[in-house]
């Protein structure tokens, strides 16, 4: 149940961000990771069944509480995500990274970071992509490339 844990299967807590109603801390963790998988879904503000069910958390009661609170609207196969400026900021992000990563693959390298991390990570000054990191997980690719594979991970 980390997962649940982790998504913030929590509707004791409440919480008020300002331009959003008074939301459990569940509601306002999945509107967040809902947002985020829709747009990398190639749906921007449109969070699938499929993803909601594949949750480890219970989300029957938070989607509900979205519903209430005039968030997310039903659609076939999923939730349209209403009139959020959070959609719209990360939106904004992924085409500016994903520019950004192009730009740098276009130079065939990437910038050095403009300042040290105490977190041991190294990331591009340019389009933020991990050139080192401390817990060996997946680097960009040379030459201005993309993120390249987990090491970390075995081969089946």
């Amino acid at each position: 149940m980390a997962d649940a844990v982790a998504l913030g299967d929590d509707h004791t807590t409440f919480i008020q961000v300002e331009g959003m109603p008074v939301l459990s801390r569940a509601a306002i963790q999945l509107h967040t990771a809902g947002i985020v998988s829709s747009i990398q879904d190639g749906q921007p503000g449109f969070v699938s069944d499929d993803y909601l069910n594949a949750i480890a958390a219970e989300t029957t009661t938070t989607v509900l509480e979205l519903e209430a609170a005039g968030m997310w609207e039903r659609r076939d196969g999923g939730y349209l995500i209403v009139a959020d400026e959070m959609v719209k900021v990360a939106i904004d992000f992924h085409e500016r990274t994903d520019r950004q990563e192009a730009e740098c693959a276009r130079r065939g390298k990437h910038l050095p970071p403009d300042g040290g991390s105490e977190s041991g990570w190294v990331i591009c000054g340019h389009c933020g992509i991990p050139l080192k990191r401390s817990d060996g997980g997946p680097v960009a690719l040379p030459d201005g490339g993309p993120l390249g594979p987990d090491a970390r991970q075995k081969d089946s």
